[in-house]
């Protein structure tokens, strides 16, 4: 068992990733990594009622969640999905990863005021460009797709 996925998702936890992701990838274990979620009850406790009920959640800072996620690839036990909100957080966290992670989905970062479309569901801007290329410059894959069954897109399938 192993680090399943990390997921780049601004709605964390939802139906996509709960049913479709964690079935999938046999996760038994979902690690959110967000500052805001760790510090409010309201969001986590949400967060646990969208989980299925046979997957362990553990919701943590970003700059603590380095060591965590290190830890979870080499654990025997844990098959886990890392669902991040955004680029920013994503970045931060991979710097302090050494190599546990190989490959970055991009799922859900909703279109905003100076963001430009890239899919349906993804708006990135250059910001978030940026982290995407530096994530790339590190070794790791970055794919776009919704759910598992869903044909994959690279980063580099963009114009970017």
């Amino acid at each position: 068992m192993t680090i399943a996925l990390l997921r780049i998702d601004d709605r964390l936890i939802h139906g996509q990733v709960a049913f479709g992701w964690t079935s999938s990838l046999g996760v038994n274990t979902i690690l959110v990594v967000n500052d805001e979620a760790k510090n409010d009850q309201m969001k986590a406790m949400s967060l646990n009622l969208a989980k299925p009920s046979n997957v362990n959640l553990y919701i943590r800072g970003v700059e603590e969640s380095g060591e965590i996620v290190q830890k979870f690839s080499t654990s025997k036990k844990s098959n886990v999905l890392v669902l991040t909100k955004n680029t920013e957080d994503t970045y931060q966290l991979l710097k302090n990863t050494k190599d546990a992670v190989k490959e970055i989905n991009i799922g859900g970062l909703r279109f905003a005021e100076g963001k430009r479309k890239l899919t349906d569901l993804v708006a990135v801007d250059d910001q978030d460009i940026s982290h995407l290329k530096a994530i790339r410059d590190m070794g790791i894959d970055v794919e776009f797709r919704m759910l598992p069954n869903d044909k994959r897109k690279k980063l580099k399938d963009f114009s970017i």
